[in-house]
């Protein structure tokens, strides 16, 4: 099995170009997916403590991006979510078994896209694009 990238590790991601401004959300065009089903082992600690630093509209940009369906996540956060075991067994979803395989991201602020094979996203810049 190839690695992937997560939903997860989409949400850290930026073009750290010196044209772009912030670089973030990158757009994502999938050619290749691959959704895992195996919820067994949902660590509710980590989606409760990683909650806070996730940039939740970039989120539901992601996953519609990624094709799930607009209800997979709600449009809103609220502090009672962080209890409910139904949301955080949907956010585990869509964070951990979510894969990018294939496709480009692409930067909001420049226009620049970065290629992504195997999950593994080539962010190698020219030397002109260097800070």
């Amino acid at each position: 099995m190839c690695p992937t990238m997560r939903l997860l590790t989409h949400n850290t991601l930026r073009n750290n170009t010196k044209a772009a401004k912030a670089g973030f959300p990158l757009t994502i065009t999938a050619t290749e997916i691959r959704v895992d089903t195996n919820e067994d082992d949902i660590d509710t600690d980590f989606i409760q403590n990683i909650l806070p630093i996730l940039d939740w509209p970039a989120l539901l940009q992601a996953a519609t991006q990624m094709g799930l369906p607009p209800n997979s996540l709600p449009p809103n956060l609220t502090d009672e979510m962080v209890q409910d075991q139904a949301f955080l067994q949907a956010l585990y979803h869509v964070l951990m078994n979510v894969h990018l395989v294939r496709g480009i991201l692409t930067c909001p602020d420049t226009g620049r896209e970065f290629a992504v094979t195997d999950g593994i996203v080539d962010f190698m810049l020219k030397e002109s694009e260097c800070v």
